[in-house]
């Protein structure tokens, strides 16, 4: 098929800026501390308050996106309370004239009661087993409501969640680690993860990779479980010193960033290549090249075409759009990107005296 194309205008970022802030995100994590049940000590309400607000003055948060943000989850909330309210009196009617409430009645308040749960939660971290950023040490991304509670069912290792392996800490060479964001196998089908795999930081080389196997959320009973139809493979790429080194004119034999993704019956690639644009600015070139394996060779190539015809004939509206909003928010992380390293340094801090709310 023919290769979409497209080159941004971007915000050049400092290469030093950039290193800085590397540097003080490698900070923070030093600086984690977890309590006796394994959880991850955060800066009390008034403290992440004070970060936030020295965010927006940086420019690194927008706080109109952030504000319509809460406004919307509040406003879904209230309408699930009231939605929730009207369905058990719903329930209270049905038992009353029945016996017993509807099944579906039941099942809407569970799945709305869900529903509120997960809006109104937060995530947790979890230090399940090792010592922190040790290699072997296996933590927990979990989900808990205004209780505390898991607001999802318990597995048995733990809570349904995202887990995080380190394989590898070494901060002058290779940092590593796995993660596999489990399901429940009851209510999925499926024993594997949904998504798996790999987060490798060279730090030596200021490389970054991330490895990562996804499984179509596919009934069994359309393809079998190990069935690879079913299986994506992704691998992404950016190499920062052939990223900069781009910029002055060198060019090596690969692109400095760049994806693939592999099915059995697809293949993606992507890449972005930079140049110097004007001043301080990034002319940065992408691409995006998808061909059909085997027998969808025919099928992708149709829907390639017709996708182009598509763009053509909207003049490329939704391109265009996603293209206006990159750039907006990279201006914005450009502009604020100074700022950042002792934005860092301040989070960093604030980590190390963290305290239990319980102490």
């Amino acid at each position: 098929m023919p290769r979409l194309s497209h080159t941004l205008d971007l915000d050049a970022l400092d290469r030093e800026d950039l290193l800085r802030s590397i540097d003080g995100a490698y900070r923070i994590l030093r600086s984690a501390r977890f309590d006796e049940q394994g959880y991850l000590l955060v800066p009390d309400e008034e403290e992440l308050e004070r970060l936030e607000r020295r965010a927006q003055e940086a420019g690194l948060v927008d706080p109109g996106a952030r504000r319509d943000h809460r406004e919307r989850a509040d406003a879904e909330a209230e309408r699930l309370v009231e939605e929730i309210a009207r369905l058990r009196q719903e329930m209270a009617q049905e038992q009353a004239e029945h016996g017993r409430p509807r099944t579906e009645t039941r099942r809407a308040v569970e799945e709305r009661s869900v529903e509120l749960d997960v809006l109104r939660s937060k995530e947790v971290l979890r230090l399940l087993r090792g010592e922190h950023l040790a290699p072997g040490s296996h933590y927990l991304l979990g989900t808990v409501g205004e209780n505390g509670e898991p607001v999802f069912a318990e597995g048995d290792q733990g809570w349904v969640g995202t887990d995080l392996t380190i394989t590898s800490w070494d901060e002058e060479g290779l940092c590593a680690f796995d993660f596999a964001m489990r399901e429940d196998p009851e209510l999925s089908g499926f024993e594997d993860p949904v998504t798996s795999g790999t987060v490798e930081h060279d730090r030596a080389a200021r490389t970054l990779t991330v490895h990562a196997r996804m499984r179509f959320p596919a009934p069994v009973s359309t393809l079998r479980e190990d069935s690879p139809l079913l299986r994506v493979q992704v691998r992404a790429r950016i190499e920062l010193p052939e990223w900069y080194a781009a910029l002055s004119g060198a060019r090596g034999q690969d692109h400095p960033a760049g994806f693939e993704v592999v099915h059995p019956l697809v293949r993606a690639t992507g890449t972005a290549t930079p140049s110097a644009g004007g001043v301080d600015r990034w002319s940065v070139a992408t691409s995006l090249d998808v061909r059909g394996r085997g027998p969808a060779r025919p099928l992708v190539a149709a829907a390639s075409w017709a996708l182009l015809r598509s763009l053509r004939r909207s003049q490329q509206t939704y391109v265009r759009e996603w293209v206006e909003e990159v750039e907006r928010t990279w201006a914005r992380v450009a502009r604020g990107l100074p700022e950042l390293p002792g934005l860092l340094e301040d989070l960093a801090q604030a980590m190390a005296n963290a305290r239990s709310p319980r102490s």
